[in-house]
């Protein structure tokens, strides 16, 4: 006689089991991660507006709310299942590297991811009141970084960027828009709306949607979603040409092929495990875009990319991508990943393949790349160069013709030679 109750419980302690004893397989040897900070209040508003930034968003601006913490902690939380067994229980700091953009909700993301991924253990308890545990995080100015923050100063993408703003493309786009754009101009008080920054407007109403702040009248859903669309027309226009992604996406690439390749070369080394890079939505299309894989569509709060290296049981490695698109603030969301292939290569995917597929999204040189000390800056220097000659070349002459006036005047009446003087 079966008794049901009984398969019921056997089936679910299996289950249990099975869920326990979940760990990462032991192929796998690095993570490279990238993900966007979580919700934040709007980074700018607009004169109009009927919502009063103290009023509405008491931190200010571009501030990481507590709902984008809950967020951060949620991924954290979601790695900590997804890498049992690869990252240990207890924070060891040569176990992982966590680089942040430096903005304030990025390096606060990384703080709550960090929460939910290495709460302390007994040993590394500090305060029995406070389960946390204080983990480095690293920055750099946002002048100096070309792969998180991409601030780094590169006339040549701006140039490229200037003329996609130009170009026939969206000079149609404009036309088609323009009652439209000067609808938005009217009711925001903004001077001139374009596709270029379209993106504030949109995002500031995201952003009052999130918080349940009431949108001004003139806002519908029809508008609303005519903004959303413009936004991620102009959010995909900024990574639109293959030197493009190669500029803004590729020094981060760059960057996890030279740690990977660092892994490989040093197996036996104590080389970090994890690679956690805390940025914005611009960085993880910039990325995507630089693999070939970009969706077109802006990463939402907390969407994560992931570079696995893995090697084999023959020795080989190869690396495999995911793409994690969901924004969540339950810590037991186990919402997996996509897998990502990237062109002409399957989903595993040699790592020296992977390499060479990639290796025209790479710079070499990028500064050089960038015109930072190369062709702009030569033309600067020639026009320099130029210019001190010339004005080198007047001074000499000026002091030839005061020699040639000194010795007239001291040239003695009648004579030949010129005046001795001891």
């Amino acid at each position: 006689m079966v008794y049901w109750s009984e398969v019921l419980f056997l089936s679910l302690t299996v289950c249990l089991c099975l869920t326990a004893q979940a760990k990462a397989p032991s192929s796998l040897k690095l993570v490279n991660l990238v993900y966007r900070h979580g919700d934040r209040s709007p980074t700018m508003t607009y004169p109009k507006n009927p919502n009063h930034v103290n009023e509405t968003w008491p931190q200010g601006l571009g501030w990481l709310s507590t709902l984008g913490m809950q967020e951060q902690y949620s991924l954290g939380r979601f790695l900590r299942r997804r890498y049992t067994g690869f990252l240990s229980d207890k924070y060891i700091h040569t176990e992982i590297r966590v680089n942040s953009s430096d903005v304030d909700r990025c390096l606060m993301s990384a703080y709550s991811n960090l929460a939910g991924l290495y709460p302390p253990s007994e040993d590394q308890m500090w305060n029995s009141n406070i389960s946390w545990q204080p983990i480095p995080v690293h920055t750099r100015p946002a002048e100096e970084d070309r792969e998180l923050n991409m601030g780094e100063d590169c006339p040549q993408y701006d140039q490229l960027y200037n003329a996609s703003l130009k170009s026939n493309r969206v000079k149609k786009e404009e036309a088609e828009n323009k009652e439209f754009y000067e609808f938005i101009t009217r009711v925001t008080g903004v001077s001139h709306e374009s596709i270029a920054d379209i993106w504030q407007i949109a995002d500031s109403l995201f952003c009052e949607k999130q918080h349940n702040v009431t949108w001004p009248t003139w806002v519908n859903s029809t508008v609303y979603k005519k903004l959303r669309d413009l936004e991620a027309w102009g959010f995909d226009l900024m990574f639109r040409g293959k030197e493009e992604s190669r500029l803004k996406g590729g020094p981060l690439l760059r960057d996890w092929i030279s740690l990977a390749k660092e892994k490989i070369k040093n197996q036996t080394a104590n080389i970090v495990k994890m690679n956690m890079f805390s940025a914005h939505d611009t960085t993880v299309a910039a990325v995507l875009s630089a693999l070939s894989v970009y969706n077109k569509m802006s990463p939402p709060y907390t969407a994560t990319v992931f570079m696995e290296l893995h090697q084999n049981t023959s020795g080989d490695f190869h690396v495999e991508l995911y793409f994690r698109n969901t924004t969540s603030t339950d810590p037991k969301d186990d919402t997996p990943p996509h897998k990502l292939t990237i062109p002409g290569c399957e989903f595993t995917c040699p790592f020296n393949q992977f390499v060479s597929l990639t290796s025209d999204m790479v710079p070499t040189d990028w500064k050089t790349e960038c015109h930072i000390g190369g062709l702009s800056d030569l033309k600067f220097n020639l026009a320099t160069i130029i210019a001190i000659s010339v004005a080198s070349g007047v001074v000499l002459i000026l002091l030839v013709v005061i020699i040639v006036m000194c010795c007239k005047r001291h040239r003695p009446t009648g004579g030949f030679g010129y005046k001795m003087t001891i």
